[in-house]
């Protein structure tokens, strides 16, 4: 049992993340956890030099970083990192990485997926968006998914 004032681990597990981020749980930007960071040139104002938010610019100087890996490597909530990097991606601190998923190559088709692959994934989706909304609700609930 603890007495008024202690703190077990679990409670500031919880409390650390929300003095981190001053109580928000809802970051600016759409941030994916595959999304890819790097290091900008903005300017530093007092409240994003220290703490966490040193530590995320740093991490990003080193090499471009996904969310996700930031957010494990400093310990934090995928949630709550993702509101330190919004103020980081505001101030220009950091900048969300651009990528193309498919370059060009040599061959005909590319990097490209393949017909037979876009086909069945509409498919699937034209599959889902006919069900009832009960019918696809219920498979999730038995922890199999909407598909059968």
């Amino acid at each position: 049992m603890t007495r008024p004032g202690q703190h077990t681990a679990s409670t500031s597990a919880f409390v650390r993340p929300y003095l981190v981020t001053k109580g928000r749980t809802r970051p600016r930007h759409l941030l994916s956890p595959d999304t890819v960071l790097e290091s900008g040139n903005g300017r530093a104002g007092p409240a994003l030099v220290e703490g966490e938010y040193q530590q995320l610019v740093q991490l990003c100087r080193l090499r471009h970083r996904s969310v996700a890996e930031l957010a494990g490597t400093i310990h934090l909530p995928l949630t709550a990192t993702r509101v330190l990097i919004s103020d980081l991606v505001d101030a220009r601190l950091l900048k969300l990485r651009v990528t193309n998923a498919y370059t060009p190559t040599d061959s005909p088709a590319g990097n490209r997926p393949d017909r037979p692959l876009l086909e069945a994934l509409h498919a699937g989706l034209v599959q889902l968006s006919d069900e009832k909304p009960a019918e696809a609700s219920r498979g999730w609930a038995h922890g199999r998914g909407p598909c059968p």
